[in-house]
């Protein structure tokens, strides 16, 4: 890709180009189809023939799509479905036997001839290699090695996941199909959309060349040339094998047909077109489908001729990849929003909000939970590249804020984003529109007429891409959580055979079907059971006594309250058992404790630690006599305290003697705070004087100034009352003193 596709006319409106190719080939053709087009007669119409044919060998078609199917298309589908609760609800509905992974085969022989031709150019050109499929097996004459491994009676057959893959690159085959992709920008819900340009041949031309259309289409003028059947057609066409009512019916199928492989088989079949439809709901987040804007389709990507396309598609698949898409949400919020849909119809994701039209055949949506649908998001929030406003002349002596008023003029975006919105630097040669939020509307440069022009660069695509991305996985992801929602609690007695439950309100025609299924997996119908939605129901008659390998089945039939249909198959255990919701519900972790106030830390403040005492010098251990006591200290006259060398954990150094402390005659030792203080003189009847110590070891009165520390530290100079660590007084009792068990004073032991 050149530069111009991010420079200042990367995406410029090319209604005013020469076609692509116009010096060869193409060009000759363009023109003489002009001259005989106002000609007429049947030598004009032969003329315009030959030419269509001559076109139609010598173009290449090089398609233009909106999001690149094998990228961006895969990669929202990819994070929807790690983001949904579709493979949990399919595991605990069928016993761990049915999930993402489960392989399933398609039988050629069941398809319609354009379901056929559908699945065998969507396999061909999609990239996805299933195993076995028409003539993949060889004969009966070839060695067995060469038929080991071949799929029974030539089946495709791939994981259910990858078939949802194949719908979403089928809805591209062939290209032309993107033609349904399409919203009127002026009424949403319109069954048909209108590119409002000015050349539609020339629109038609370039459809041909790129975009798959027909030469005959070309040359009898009948082919799309601006105009065309929008997203409300393909959501009711009937006869289009990808389209939502064929997925239903393939749904319905899946889970009532008496053979296994028949259920398969339409499942396969319902999965791709839901990824066609999941295609087709992706579209709706850029801005050129969202706003009918067709002639983006054609901008130039690069100065060579006919090498045009979307810019906003080439840039998303070139900066993010299949991986790497913008707006991963955390694990947190995965688990809050999984299982649970954002809107309550197929219509309202795609159209919520939109005003009410008065078109014929228009799309009537029902009361809606208030969710403003992708289309309508997409259309009033962004712009795209043809269909940005007009060049304008604008007076320098405007504000920011009204210059950009006058040049957004009919860009028809929300009444959000214009308010506030102004031109960011002006007056400027050139700069951005920005919307009220600062956030870039679109950028704008000056023509050689003096004329501001808008245009989107690759500055406002980037800023698209981290609001658009994010949309559309969210509503993909929400899709899937609708189309198979969680079964309600269900309590089973498998002894009576009865089943009950409470039918969610809002349905229409709900019924219950009660199937046996026997050990090679036919299912026969037993009951058809009518429930009452809002209320709890009773299902009776569930087989019971059923042998090895059987199963009783029950599918919830139903229409939601907007019309759509709703299939739900459980398969349920031999014993009684209550089957929970899939997910439980969300519970949020425990919050955080809050820090203190700085009130709480003044109403209990905290007694700051003492810093350590430092370490002493190193001095050679007491010499001990021959009794295990410790020698008299010779340096000290008696009853002269002296101060005792701390250990490196702040506590007197004790004795090599176990038990006994080290302790030299006359010297006292402070109370530890954690040991019992010795008890003092005690009256006749043992009760302490008003100076002994509490119960705990804390003194009972207030300790004088060179008391010991809270962390047992002895003061300079202890007092000479002081007891030591075991409650003995350090100097000789008086000679009426007690004992501690009450006998007279004498010398302490130890």
């Amino acid at each position: 890709m050149s530069s111009e596709t991010g420079g200042a006319r990367s995406a410029r409106p090319s209604l005013d180009a020469r076609p692509a190719g116009s010096t060869g080939l193409a060009g000759q053709v363009a023109s003489a189809l002009s001259r005989e087009t106002r000609s007429g007669g049947l030598r004009g119409w032969l003329r315009r023939s030959a030419l269509a044919a001559a076109l139609a060998v010598f173009a290449v078609p090089a398609p233009a799509a909106a999001w690149d199917a094998r990228a961006t298309h895969l990669g929202m589908v990819d994070r929807a479905l790690l983001e949904s609760a579709l493979h949990l609800r399919w595991m605990a509905a069928s016993e761990l036997q049915r999930g993402l992974f489960t392989p399933l085969r398609i039988d050629p022989r069941r398809l319609s001839a354009p379901e056929r031709r559908m699945l065998t150019a969507a396999l061909q050109h999609g990239g996805l290699e299933a195993l076995g499929g028409p003539g993949a097996c060889p004969g009966l004459g070839a060695p067995i090695e060469t038929q080991r491994y071949c799929v029974q009676g030539d089946l495709w057959e791939l994981p259910a996941l990858q078939w949802l893959q194949v719908g979403v690159l089928a809805e591209l085959v062939p290209s032309a199909r993107a033609v349904h992709h399409f919203v009127d920008r002026d009424d949403p819900l319109r069954r048909d959309f209108s590119d409002p340009q000015s050349r539609p041949g020339l629109l038609r031309l370039r459809q041909v060349r790129h975009n798959g259309g027909s030469a005959a289409a070309l040359a009898t003028q009948t082919g799309f040339s601006g105009q065309g059947p929008s997203v409300i057609s393909f959501l009711r066409d009937e006869t289009d094998p990808l389209a939502p009512p064929q997925m239903w019916r393939h749904l319905e199928l899946s889970s009532t047909l008496p053979d296994p492989e028949a259920r398969a088989h339409h499942l396969a079949l319902a999965l791709v077109g839901l990824g066609a439809l999941l295609h087709v709901v992706q579209d709706l987040a850029v801005p050129a489908h969202a706003r009918g804007d067709v002639s983006g389709f054609f901008s130039p990507l690069s100065p060579s001729p006919g090498d045009r396309g979307l810019p906003f598609a080439e840039l998303a698949r070139l900066a993010f990849g299949r991986s790497a898409l913008p707006g991963r949400p955390t694990q947190d919020q995965i688990a809050k929003a999984r299982g649970i849909p954002v809107a309550g119809s197929l219509a309202e994701h795609l159209f919520g909000g939109a005003a009410p039209s008065k078109e014929p055949g228009a799309l009537v949506l029902p009361e809606g939970t208030g969710y403003e649908g992708l289309a309508v998001f997409t259309a009033r929030r962004f712009l795209s590249e043809a269909s940005v406003p007009a060049p304008r002349f604008l007076d320098d002596d405007l504000t920011p804020e009204a210059a950009a008023a006058e040049l957004l003029q009919g860009s028809r975006l929300d009444l959000a984003e214009l308010e506030g919105a102004r031109l960011h630097p002006w007056p400027a040669a050139r700069g951005y529109i920005q919307s009220g939020t600062g956030r870039p509307l679109a950028a704008f440069d000056t023509d050689d007429d003096g004329r501001v022009r808008p245009y989107v660069d690759e500055a406002v695509y980037r800023e698209q891409f981290v609001h658009l991305a994010p949309r559309a996985i969210e509503v993909t992801r929400s899709l899937l959580d609708w189309l198979w929602p969680t079964w309600p609690e269900l309590n089973f007695d498998a002894a009576a055979g009865n089943l009950d439950f409470v039918v969610p309100p809002g349905l229409v025609d709900a019924v219950v079907l009660v199937l046996r299924q026997d050990a090679a997996g036919a299912r026969t119908i037993v009951r058809k059971v009518a429930l009452r939605p809002g209320e709890r129901n009773r299902v009776n008659g569930i087989p019971t006594g059923l042998g090895d390998g059987e199963r009783a089945v029950v599918v919830l039939r139903a229409r939601r309250a907007s019309g759509e249909p709703l299939l739900l198959e459980h398969v349920l255990a031999t014993e009684s058992k209550v089957y929970p919701i899939v997910p439980a519900p969300y519970v949020p972790p425990p919050p955080e404790q809050a820090a203190p106030l700085a009130e709480e830390l003044e109403a209990e403040p905290v007694e700051p630690e003492p810093e350590p005492a430092p370490e002493p010098e190193p001095e050679l251990a007491p010499t001990t006599g021959t009794k295990g006591q410790p020698a008299k200290s010779g340096g000290k006259t008696k009853g002269q305290p002296v101060e005792p060398v701390p250990s490196n954990g702040g506590q007197a150094r004790k004795a090599e003697s176990p038990g006994k402390p080290a302790k030299t005659p006359g010297t006292a030792e402070p109370t530890s705070p954690a040991q019992p203080a010795a008890k003092g003189t005690t009256s006749p009847k043992g009760q302490p004087p008003a100076d002994a110590t509490s119960p705990k070891g804390q003194p009972a009165t207030k300790p004088p100034a060179d008391a010991t520390s809270p962390k047992g530290q002895p003061a300079t100079k202890p007092p000479a009352d002081a007891t030591s660590p075991k409650g003995q007084p350090a100097t000789k009792p008086p000679a009426d003193a007690t004992s501690p068990k009450g006998q007279p004073g004498g010398k302490a032991k130890g």
